[in-house]
């Protein structure tokens, strides 16, 4: 079943000063499936940026459409997005995104505070995610007081504690060291294997080879994309690698 769906996206934004047209995106269409993993990769200034700031609701296109289960998020009020992100949307940055006066516990509840959740129903919610991200130990200490790794499987408690229906990620192992970014993306695999859908825009071969699919953005569009199937992890970044070498230099696609 569609999950979301991208219709003929297109942004051009108009510089402050100087009044130019410049068009970060040009044509992207593509749809994505329940369950589905999925990363999006491309050179700095390829779009995928706005791409995934317009999917997080976060910026408006100047045409086309994001339906996300039918529904056009588009075209959602300013005065509906906040709630409609919450209930709908989970977020994995690069930095973290906590906030150093919040425990951590209390970092991973905000978005279900925000939503009016009672207590219990956070708690209950909470166990079996710190259980699962081997992070039960450190919800009663501040970001400040934890490794960069922690911090990223507090922020992923905290993007799925909502059940969203899709995981957004931007560079989720971009502050990481090696150790730490294997471990994420191991905890990755593992909540798609158990049904969540997540959709990953990131720079590291390493850890789009991990996904089921890639997406290569190229000049605002859709450029090319590759389905891991029954690939190793190994093959599939080669594969990514030899793609991204032929967008570097300027070729044609790679079919």
């Amino acid at each position: 079943m569609t999950l979301l769906e991208v219709k003929n996206l297109k942004k051009v934004y108009t510089t402050r000063f100087s009044g130019n047209h410049v068009q970060a995106l040009t044509d992207v269409s593509f749809s994505v499936e329940e369950g589905e993993y999925v990363a999006i990769m491309g050179e700095s200034g390829s779009g995928k940026t706005t791409l995934l700031n317009i999917l997080a609701a976060l910026d408006k296109p100047t045409s086309g459409e994001v339906l996300l289960q039918g529904k056009d998020i588009v075209a959602i009020s300013e005065k509906e997005i906040s709630a409609f992100r919450r209930q709908n949307l989970g977020f994995v940055f690069q930095d973290f995104n906590l906030l150093d006066t919040f425990s951590v516990q209390d970092n991973i509840f905000l978005p279900l505070v925000l939503s009016g959740k009672a207590y219990r129903e956070m708690s209950k919610r909470l166990k079996p995610l710190a259980e699962n991200l081997r992070i039960s130990d450190i919800l009663a200490k501040f970001p400040y007081e934890v490794s960069g790794g922690q911090k990223q499987r507090a922020a992923v408690a905290r993007a799925l504690i909502t059940n969203p229906k899709l995981v957004l990620a931007d560079e989720p192992t971009g502050a990481l060291d090696s150790r730490a970014s294997d471990d994420l993306l191991e905890i990755f695999s593992k909540i798609n294997q158990e049904g969540q859908t997540i959709l990953m825009v990131t720079h590291s071969t390493k850890a789009a080879s991990h996904a089921g699919r890639v997406l290569f953005i190229k000049d605002g569009a859709v450029f090319h994309q590759l389905y891991k199937g029954s690939l190793s992890n190994e093959a599939m970044y080669q594969k990514i690698s030899d793609t991204l070498n032929i967008i570097a230099t300027g070729g044609g696609r790679n079919e």
